[in-house]
């Protein structure tokens, strides 16, 4: 049954990962920005975007034969905001592509940002840190269900009296 749910994990995980578009991640300067689109993305970096290749064809290029995409806006914990309208992606229709949002160093309470991105490099450690403890947990319940499923030989046992005592041996 674990091999099963295994393979149907897999192979779902597989096609997801095959629909041909851009990707796009975007990260902020400093760590720990507010990304909001306008659409469904809105949430602290890095957050990943994804136009599917038929429809990214069907639009037009611009002169230099790049495809723009909706942008973003970053706001970070001291209010600072970075908004970019379109974001030109210059390359395949198909791919990863990474984007940084800037903060404006001029405005104020740089400090506060450099403060929370830490913050939220502390989050990020501890939570690779329990994916990492779920992954290993995960090994060896897949290792304990494997071993209960090998073939184990045969054992033979033959009992006998002796005397006032029974005695059993097993092979």
């Amino acid at each position: 049954m674990l091999n099963k749910y295994f393979a149907l994990v897999l192979a779902l995980t597989i096609a997801g990962c095959s629909t041909p578009g851009v990707r796009l991640t975007v990260t902020s300067q400093p760590d720990g920005a507010y990304i909001t689109s306008g659409g469904p993305v809105s949430e602290i970096v890095p957050v990943a975007a994804f136009w599917e290749k038929q429809s990214l064809e069907k639009s037009s290029r611009d002169v230099e034969g790049c495809f723009q995409l909706k942008g973003f806006t970053a706001r970070w914990a001291s209010g600072a905001v970075t908004e970019v309208p379109v974001v030109r992606v210059c390359g395949e229709a198909d791919g990863d592509y990474n984007f940084v949002m800037s903060r404006d160093m001029n405005h104020p309470n740089l400090e506060k940002d450099l403060q929370f991105a830490l913050q939220v490099q502390a989050v990020r450690a501890q939570n690779a840190q329990a994916e990492a403890s779920q992954a290993a947990a995960f090994a060896a319940m897949w290792s304990a269900a494997k071993v209960g499923q090998t073939t184990q030989k045969p054992v033979n046992c033959s009992t006998y009296n002796l005397g006032n005592t029974i005695q059993t041996n097993c092979q």
